[in-house]
């Protein structure tokens, strides 16, 4: 553990909600792994440089699984889940996810396409009956997320007014309790296990159905590790896609040249779409692993058994592999960002996440070319107590 007096407290709450804290950047330029001490009140290592992030992600001396040693620094209040597909190893891992990928491969993320293109266009239709301003992330963003990933998974949409509560308590540091957060997870655990029930007695072409077939032919994976998936792919998969939606509008309604280039040339959305997840990911947040064994990195020696804090959204900001990192260059020729993480735990849904937002986000600027911010940018809300971060809101106009 840090032997170091801490640098700050995680989290830190954003003075512009649309960057990271600046205590983070100070970090990167002054001290790119230093000590600091999370909201449950345990040390950890905070590393912020892009390539010691990338380690950390990426190498197996830093584990998921040994967040369950006992005496072990925690992020969040509660216990893990040691059957959700983040907290496992290779080889446990290697094995679940291959199944889950089928959710999410190319093939099947060219299919959803048209669907998207659907979806995205009804909200539309309804939002130009409203009178605005309106909230962005009620109206389009969220229901468009969660309708696609809930078609990818077989999860009922008209369902979807619980999953709002459940992700903000799934994503929880600081807003709830140990006893909250455990009823919300217990309230989802039990959701999935009747949807495999359903899925065994009326199959579908979704994930949970492949997955409860395979369960039932091949005894593995477990209904615990259906589960898990379940609550993964679903929360994290829609609360991610949001953020990102969110953040990358208010970001070309803030940088007019830059949208300006988008409608000249619609074929720079994929190239665009990069750019808004490196400056507004998901990677906002951290990812949370131990060291296995003593390493050095970044000129400081992590000793075994330290929780180590990987800051994605600070690494997507490293001017040492990003120039001007601050800035938005919807033509950035190098295609790095690591908000979607690295290594075995790369995030699974990334195909369909990017795929939502070239789609979303034409859409939203081709229906409404007078759309703008309905506040000024300083004053929009980030969710500080959050895992991953997130727009509370994000109000706009048109006309």
């Amino acid at each position: 553990m840090p032997n170091d007096a801490p640098r700050f407290s995680y989290p830190v709450k954003r003075k512009d909600p649309t960057r990271p804290p600046e205590e983070y950047a100070q970090a990167l330029a002054e001290e790119p792994v230093c000590p600091i001490t999370l909201a449950t009140g345990d040390a950890a290592w905070f590393v912020t440089r892009y390539e010691d992030v990338r380690t950390v992600l990426s190498d197996r001396r830093f584990s998921r699984e040994a967040l369950f040693a006992p005496g072990t620094a925690r992020a969040q209040v509660v216990e893990p889940d040691p059957d959700s597909l983040l907290n496992m190893d290779p080889p446990r891992h290697s094995a679940l996810r291959r199944l889950a990928n089928r959710a999410f491969s190319n093939k099947r993320v060219e299919g959803l396409r048209p669907y998207i293109q659907q979806v995205a266009d009804e909200l539309l239709d309804a939002m130009g009956t409203m009178t605005g301003p309106v909230d962005l992330a009620d109206v389009y963003a969220r229901p468009l997320a969660l309708r696609v990933v809930c078609r990818a998974l077989g999860v009922p949409f008209e369902d979807h007014p619980k999953f709002g509560s459940w992700s903000d308590h799934f994503m929880s540091l600081t807003k709830y309790s140990a006893a909250e957060i455990v009823r919300a997870n217990d309230e989802m655990r039990a959701y999935f296990a009747g949807l495999v029930k359903q899925k065994r007695a009326e199959p579908g072409d979704d994930l949970i159905s492949a997955l409860v077939q395979i369960h039932d032919e091949e005894g593995a994976p477990s209904e615990a590790e259906i589960i898990g998936i379940g609550v993964l792919l679903l929360l994290a998969g829609h609360d991610t896609t949001v953020t990102v939606l969110c953040g990358g509008t208010a970001t070309l309604l803030s940088e007019p040249e830059q949208l300006a280039m988008l409608r000249a040339d619609p074929e720079l959305y994929p190239g665009a779409v990069e750019e808004l997840i490196r400056l507004n990911g998901p990677g906002g947040g951290t990812s949370i692993r131990i060291a296995t064994t003593d390493v050095e990195l970044g000129g400081r020696v992590i000793p075994a058994g330290s929780a180590v804090l990987a800051s994605v959204g600070t690494a997507s900001r490293d001017g040492s592999v990003h120039p001007d990192p601050d800035r938005c260059d919807i033509r950035r020729p190098e295609r790095t960002q690591i908000a979607f993480g690295a290594g075995p735990h790369f995030c699974i849904g990334a195909g369909l996440a990017k795929a939502e937002l070239e789609i979303s986000l034409r859409a939203l600027f081709e229906r409404f070319p007078t759309l703008r911010l309905a506040v000024c940018p300083h004053e929009l809300r980030w969710k500080d107590f959050a895992a991953l971060g997130g727009w509370e809101e994000l109000p706009v106009a048109w006309g």
